[in-house]
């Protein structure tokens, strides 16, 4: 059995943390990490096809190490993500194979995520000598952290919101969430062990169990939820995490949530728990009601603003990013005119900008025409990037003059100084320099002085 590893990890943080797993899973059968793609004989990559472009880049990447063959027959390669929808081998029968194997001759295996327990049993496959896997729960496999002081906690899986012009829902299946228990296990385990900072991860975090399979479960008491007498479950987690602080936890992040599934009760957190930071990214996608039901976004931007309104009532210097797309199926000039109002008017602290592009397997790439131009799609993105930087710095030249708190989370050199980066607990990336060493990992106090760019600058108090 082949010996050294290496991931190729693309995508959203959902992504990093199913490495994380692979990882422990693979060192639990004796493999070991290799430095570098090139000294590895199985290599894994962690695909991400919510854009075209994306799932391109992991093809062309696939091809590329497929060359390695003829120096290294041995050479196995295997994909995972959101990229495969059936867990299979070269030796499967054709119908039943994942179709990135019938595109990629090189391909060795391709596995869904949650099949991560049977991938001993596809490495046997692939290599003439079958070996009985004993099935295992995915969440279930102990992540090999990647730091000791941040982690990354999935707490569901899939997603059942159909946006049209995104392909989750097909790639990672129905939403299914954790136990809480399970959840609340790992979450200590971690601040026991010296972790600070804990974000939670799902597709649409907020509706964390809620779906009609975690209904059917019974993994709440979904009489009492219904009835108002207790929160949403994704508060309850919230809740209970958030009493970690006893035992070390000073930082909670989520990431994200769903305008559909803010509750008052999420909002209300916001003014009442100790670890959860005064950050919140919720993604709008479009600033006009038209384009958002094309895209079966379930909300209005009446009611977004609302939430924005209730969630500054509660936490009134909480910093607000979203994600948005320019130039999606039949977008009109008038319609991106509303995208821009509605982001002066929030007032965003950052926004991750999109241009459409049409995605095989989607209901919009099925049903709706791509109609915005490549050249309109430019210009309204260079527009709104324009907005987003005036309004970003001035949202950072509010902290200069004012000590922050920064988790210093890496460090380079420079000159005979150290040059540290970490975030804030409003998630402001804050640079700053000292001669002192080993500081990444802890909590530092720094005066800032500039606002540049995307950064802080300060100095080490």
């Amino acid at each position: 059995m082949y010996m050294n590893y290496y991931i190729h990890t693309f995508g959203c943080q959902m992504n990093y943390s199913d490495s994380e797993r692979i990882a422990s899973y693979l060192n639990s059968l004796g493999f070991k990490k290799a430095s570098k793609a090139q000294k590895a004989d199985f290599v894994i990559f962690n695909s991400c096809s919510i854009r075209q472009k994306g799932e391109d880049k992991v093809v062309g990447q696939i091809r590329e190490t497929a060359r390695r063959k003829k120096q290294n027959p041995n050479l196995l390669i295997a994909l995972t993500g959101c990229m495969v929808r059936h867990s299979s081998t070269q030796k499967t029968p054709k119908d039943l194979q994942d179709k990135s194997l019938r595109r990629l001759s090189h391909l060795d295996i391709a596995f869904r995520i949650e099949d991560l327990p049977k991938l001993k049993s596809l490495i046997s496959n692939s290599l003439k000598s079958p070996e009985i896997e004993s099935q295992k729960n995915y969440f279930h496999i102990k992540p090999d952290y990647t730091s000791t002081f941040q982690a990354f906690i999935p707490i569901s899986t899939g997603c059942d919101k159909f946006c049209t012009y995104c392909i989750v829902p097909y790639a990672r299946g129905r939403e299914v969430s954790r136990p809480l228990k399970e959840i609340l296990q790992e979450a200590t385990h971690l601040v026991e062990n010296g972790c600070k900072e804990i974000t939670l991860l799902g597709q649409t975090v907020d509706s964390y169990g809620l779906s009609p399979i975690d209904r059917k479960a019974g993994l709440f008491n979904y009489t009492e939820v219904d009835a108002g007498k207790l929160p949403p479950p994704f508060v309850q987690l919230l809740n209970k995490i958030d009493k970690l602080h006893k035992k070390g936890l000073k930082r909670l992040r989520f990431t994200s949530p769903h305008p559909k599934d803010v509750s008052p009760e999420l909002i209300e957190a916001y003014g009442k728990l100790k670890t959860l930071m005064p950050h919140i990214h919720l993604p709008i996608q479009s600033g006009d009601n038209t384009c958002l039901k094309r895209m079966n976004r379930p909300y209005t931007t009446k009611r977004y603003i609302e939430i924005i309104n209730a969630l500054r009532a509660s936490c009134p210097d909480i910093a607000i990013t979203t994600d948005i797309i320019v130039g999606f199926c039949g977008e009109t000039e008038k319609e991106f005119k509303n995208t821009l109002d509605l982001y002066g008017k929030v007032g965003f602290d950052f926004c991750f900008i999109g241009q459409y592009s049409t995605r095989k397997g989607t209901y919009a790439s099925q049903h709706l025409i791509d109609d915005v131009s490549r050249e309109k799609k430019l210009k309204r993105w260079h527009i709104l990037n324009s907005l987003l930087k005036k309004i970003t710095h001035e949202k950072l030249a509010k902290f200069i003059g004012s000590e922050v708190e920064v988790l210093v989370e890496k460090s380079t050199t420079k000159a005979k100084n150290f040059l540290y980066t970490g975030t804030t607990p409003h998630n402001k990336v804050v640079q700053f320099t000292s001669p002192r060493k080993n500081l990444v990992g802890t909590f530092q106090n720094v005066g800032i002085k500039k606002a540049e760019n995307w950064l802080l600058h300060g100095e080490l108090i």
